[in-house]
């Protein structure tokens, strides 16, 4: 992808600690600005980019994680994995730099110790479907233990109408609930709660444009669908140390039934 260089910016901005301690205590903290207007201009042409892109019907491109794998129709609910290999650039941004500091913080470990990784959530004007809730945890790895935080950064002014996040305060405190593939189809990608939570106190995020939301990877989260006639990009990244062998695997079967469900589609493509 040649969409050149980001802005040059020395844009900065890190956290409290009593930031520290309310993530601690909530999974969740807002920061008002991680990146410049500029920046923010570059960054939606490269998400426009991705997004013009050809349809797989599967992770290489964007695709509709609440639809079947191989599904090539425009997506309810897109998501594109690991921008930064198409554009390695993206590690100049204050956006990923400042991510990457407020990280570290979070998770207490020296910037030099983390690692990343990204992914483009799209959800359009009118029919952008909802996101279930779900924790980031419960699509990880089962043989693997992370220590890792989520930075979420809408690209257009999000409230509770178009899909601004929304976070139940503290259940990064418990275990993974057991999830399920979207209509329990192990071929969406999507996942849900098997069981319904208390979201009684749940809170709704809004956020402008270039602002941002850490999150832990078992914080409870959700986003209604978007019944704007607005836009709502975000860019996601994922803030972690390099995970660490589990001598058990943790018990998530919806995890190896979702990998093996990919493996089937693409055979039965090829």
């Amino acid at each position: 992808m040649n969409i050149g260089a980001p802005p040059p910016t020395d844009f900065h901005v890190d956290i409290t600690d009593e930031d520290i301690a309310s993530f601690a205590s909530n999974g969740h903290l807002t920061v008002d600005r991680i990146t410049t207007d500029d920046e923010l201009d570059w960054l939606r042409a490269a998400y426009d980019a991705f997004d013009s892109m050809p349809r797989s019907g599967f992770p290489d491109t964007v695709f509709d994680v609440a639809r079947p794998y191989g599904s090539t129709g425009e997506p309810d609910l897109g998501q594109l994995l690991f921008p930064e290999r198409h554009l390695p650039r993206l590690h100049d941004t204050a956006m990923w730099r400042n991510g990457k500091r407020i990280a570290a913080r979070l998770l207490g470990v020296d910037p030099h110790s983390i690692e990343s990784w990204g992914h483009l959530i799209f959800k359009p004007p009118g029919h952008g479907g909802e996101t279930p809730w779900h924790q980031d945890e419960a699509y990880w790895e089962t043989h693997l233990a992370y220590h890792a935080v989520g930075a979420w950064v809408p690209l257009d002014d999000t409230d509770e109408d178009n899909g601004c996040l929304w976070f139940v305060p503290g259940s990064h405190h418990g275990d993974v609930l057991p999830h399920r593939h979207l209509g329990d189809n192990p071929s969406v990608h999507i996942l849900e709660l098997v069981d319904p939570i208390d979201t009684t106190g749940a809170v709704p995020v809004p956020l402008p444009a270039g602002a941002v939301s850490f999150h832990h990877p078992r914080t409870l989260h959700y986003a209604r669908p978007n019944t704007t006639d607005r836009r709502r990009r975000a860019w996601a990244t994922e803030y972690q140390t390099a995970p660490v062998q589990l001598e058990t695997p943790a018990d998530r079967p919806w995890v190896p039934e979702g990998h093996q469900a990919l493996v089937d589609t693409l055979a039965q493509r090829a």
